[in-house]
């Protein structure tokens, strides 16, 4: 009995997980609902960082996009100006229910908990948090990288810009890579 048991047991460990494909893209908001993507992205040995990203209505018409160079930084720090960028749009111009999706899962890790004082970049979380408590409707969400090409296109454009942050009120068509 012991030495079936064990076999069992065995057999089980051994058995590979079922796998299944998942088709993946952006996924439009609820009505009255305004989707922000954002992204960050280093780029060159020197350590380029650069932001980017798109406001979006229910319908998916683009609505407002940013490109920005940052300078020398870190990619997290990218990811975090990118969303304290994307909430600063959608408030100035006027948007009461906010969905913000970033594909650094911990940056968005980081923005749903408490952070230390001592974090080294804990001045960039708590600008992200003014606005998310700010008196609207506000959510974060990571999604993979395959939900969130347009922002990370306008990350690396961002990259090819001389220090300066542009907004694009108009849909921007990129095509191929920068």
């Amino acid at each position: 009995m012991a030495a079936t048991d064990w076999t069992q047991a065995n057999i089980e460990k051994t058995r590979k997980p079922t796998r299944s494909l998942t088709a993946l893209s952006w996924q439009y908001p609820n009505e009255g609902v305004i989707k922000i993507n954002t992204d960050g992205c280093r780029k060159g040995e020197d350590g380029r960082i650069a932001a980017g990203g798109v406001l979006r209505d229910s319908s998916g018409q683009w609505m407002r996009g940013f490109a920005v160079n940052l300078g020398v930084g870190q990619v997290l720090e990218a990811e975090l100006w990118g969303i304290y960028l994307g909430l600063k749009l959608a408030w100035d111009i006027g948007c009461s229910a906010v969905v913000l999706e970033s594909d650094s899962a911990t940056a968005v890790h980081l923005l749903n908990k408490n952070v230390e004082d001592l974090h080294h970049l804990a001045t960039m979380l708590w600008g992200c948090k003014d606005y998310i408590n700010k008196n609207w409707i506000c959510s974060i969400h990571h999604v993979y990288r395959e939900c969130n090409m347009v922002a990370n296109k306008l990350a690396e454009l961002g990259s090819c810009l001389s220090w300066v942050c542009q907004l694009f009120r108009t849909l921007l068509i990129v095509l191929g890579p920068f």
